[in-house]
């Protein structure tokens, strides 16, 4: 398991760093459409749906793409792109308040069919304009990797914090393995990178420490994102959400965090200019 793990890792890395950084804003945001779209499948099978209602959900997902990218173009500029981005940013601070109440909350809630099909359509079109947005900025190719540095590293300090320092669970109903001393050790790597990559982008040192604070919230926010969904699995009865990346699970399971967090580090960069 740990060699497909590595191997797809090898694999993957490479490739999503160089969709990044060369291909145009349209072609990126194709490929993460696409990417939404077999995350669309595995969201509506951790609700329970069969298969011809989880194409349809797909289906669904993907006209919701296609109207804003239609009205907003692949900058995702103007009205459209803007509220689902702000939207989604309510979704996850709102979830929170569920994932303190699973699974209690849960069967009034994301447990109903429609509000789980609502709120999929709105979480997994958001990164797709979020991205958009952020690729069609001055740097924006380089302002993603950033992004993407902050969440692995609040990732692997949440790992090497937890396993060196974890005591006090985070919210064992959802996620037994997560500690709160992870959380503070993510949000640290997270600042640190989000500073590093400010820096070497050579933005002044009011910016470099606003990323700081970035990298912070983009932490928080990335756990949020990986609670939600083993919030859906665990409600299934589900280990991973799919199984398009060997060793790894599913795009849910691969993109949870980033999913979350593309919303949010927009609403950051707008903040911050």
């Amino acid at each position: 398991m740990l060699k497909t793990r590595i191997l797809t890792a090898l694999v993957a890395l490479p490739v999503a760093i160089a969709a990044i950084l060369w291909l145009p804003t349209a072609g990126l945001v194709v490929v993460v459409s696409a990417l939404m779209l077999v995350g669309a499948w595995e969201w509506s099978g951790m609700m329970g749906l069969d298969r011809g209602q989880r194409a349809l959900f797909a289906l669904l997902v993907g006209i919701v793409i296609a109207l804003v990218w239609a009205a907003a173009g692949p900058a995702f500029a103007g009205v459209a792109g803007t509220a689902l981005i702000g939207l989604a940013c309510v979704f996850w601070l709102a979830v929170v308040a569920l994932l303190r109440r699973f699974p209690r909350a849960w069967p009034a809630t994301l447990g109903q069919t429609f509000l789980a099909a609502l709120v999929g359509c709105l979480v997994l079109s958001a990164p797709v304009a979020a991205l958009g947005v952020i690729h069609h900025r001055p740097a924006g190719p380089a302002l993603i990797l950033v992004l993407c540095f902050m969440i692995w590293g609040a990732d692997t300090g949440a790992y090497v914090a937890g396993k060196t320092m974890g005591r006090h669970k985070l919210i064992p109903n959802v996620s037994p393995g997560k500690t709160r001393e992870g959380v503070y050790g993510g949000v640290l790597s997270a600042a640190v990178l989000g500073a590093a990559g400010a820096f070497v982008l050579g933005l002044p040192t009011p910016r470099i420490l606003a990323f700081a604070v970035m990298g912070a919230a983009i932490a928080l926010v990335s756990v949020v994102g990986d609670l939600t969904i083993s919030m859906f699995k665990r409600s299934a009865g589900l280990k991973d959400s799919g199984s398009l990346f060997p060793g790894h699970g599913g795009v849910l399971d691969r993109l949870d965090s980033l999913i979350a967090a593309a919303p949010w580090f927009v609403i950051g960069l707008w903040l911050s200019s």
